[in-house]
């Protein structure tokens, strides 16, 4: 799947966790992790959710007891439409790669000069 397509499964604006994690001045696990994503398959959203398993709170970065029920709470996931199965599975992980090696990356490393990705056709 082409960064185009995935990226054009990012809502806009984008989740306050992705924004988040972009930013160059949020603090990191040992790991030099901002923000680490999986998804689960959901009927009532007729595809996977992508969302995070590291969130920010008042105290700093933390792991939610249920990161996919926090997240529903919220409202802050990522939909990735599609019919239960390997194929939606694999955009979801394809997605969440974007997300760290592109978006994530590039971001922090201050490359802001031109848009992280077009959302143009």
């Amino acid at each position: 799947m082409a960064e185009a397509d995935l990226a054009a499964l990012i809502p806009d604006p984008m989740p306050e966790w992705l924004q988040r994690a972009m930013d160059p001045s949020t603090s990191a696990t040992n790991n030099n992790e901002t923000v680490r994503t999986t998804s689960n398959y959901s009927e009532d959203h007729g595809g996977e959710l992508l969302f995070p398993t590291i969130r920010m709170g008042p105290e700093g970065l933390y792991k939610p007891e249920d990161p996919f029920q926090e997240s529903l709470d919220i409202g802050d996931f990522i939909l990735i439409p599609g019919p239960p199965g390997a194929e939606t599975a694999t955009r979801a992980t394809n997605l969440s790669k974007f997300i760290s090696d592109t978006l994530i990356n590039n971001a922090r490393a201050g490359q802001t000069d031109t848009p992280v990705y077009d959302r143009a056709p």
